[in-house]
C-alpha cells in the first residue's frame, strides 16, 4: 500500500513539475519585453571611442558604459549593513562613458564623461559632483569632454597625460 502512495504522489509531482516548466516555457515564447538595440554607443560616443581607439591601442584598453561597481568596490570596514548598501545602491547602475585601463594589467587610470546638454541639468550636475568625489576618494583620474569639442585632439592628449604620468597615474583630474 505504501508503494502505491509513493507512486502516486511521484507522478503528482512530476507532472506539477512537466506543467511549471511546459506553461513558463510558452510564457516567454507568447511575449518578452526585451529587445535587441541597434548599438551600444551614440554617434558622439562613437566618434570618441574612434580616436581613444586610435590614439590608445597599443599601450591601454578603452572600454565604454562600463558599471562603476565593477572598477569602483564600497569598503566594509566601519559600516553597518544598510549603509554599505546605500553606499553600493549609489554606484551599481551608474555607468561611466569611458574607462581607460592599463593594457597588461586592466588597472584602471582613467574615467571620461562626454558631457551632453543633459548634463546642465540640475540632477546631472548633482550625480556629476557625487562620482567627481567618488573618483577623487579612490584616486582615479577623470576627465569631463564636452559635446562639439574637437575628440581628435582630446584623445591625443589623453594620450599625452597618460605617457607623462606612466601607469602610476593618480590624483587630480586632468
Amino acid at each position: 500500500m505504501n508503494i502505491l502512495i509513493f507512486i502516486i504522489i511521484l507522478g503528482v509531482v512530476l507532472f506539477l513539475i512537466y506543467k511549471f516548466f511546459i506553461i513558463q516555457s510558452d510564457d516567454l515564447n507568447k511575449f518578452t519585453p526585451f529587445y535587441l538595440k541597434q548599438r551600444v554607443l551614440d554617434d558622439r560616443e562613437q566618434a570618441l571611442f574612434i580616436n581613444l581607439k586610435k590614439q590608445l591601442e597599443n599601450k591601454y584598453i578603452v572600454l565604454s558604459k562600463v558599471r562603476i561597481e565593477d572598477f569602483v568596490g564600497v569598503k566594509n570596514d566601519n559600516l553597518k549593513k544598510n549603509e554599505h548598501f546605500g553606499l553600493r545602491n549609489r554606484i551599481k547602475s551608474r555607468h561611466v562613458d569611458f574607462l581607460i585601463c592599463d593594457l597588461s594589467t586592466t588597472k584602471p587610470l582613467l574615467a571620461i564623461e562626454l558631457d551632453g546638454t543633459s548634463h546642465k541639468r540640475y540632477d546631472r550636475k548633482e550625480r556629476d559632483r557625487m562620482l567627481n568625489k567618488i573618483y577623487d576618494d579612490v584616486n582615479l583620474r577623470y576627465i569631463h569632454i564636452k559635446v562639439g569639442d574637437d575628440f581628435e585632439q582630446k584623445a591625443e592628449d589623453i594620450k599625452k597625460e597618460l605617457e607623462v604620468a606612466g601607469s602610476d597615474i593618480v590624483g587630480e583630474p586632468i
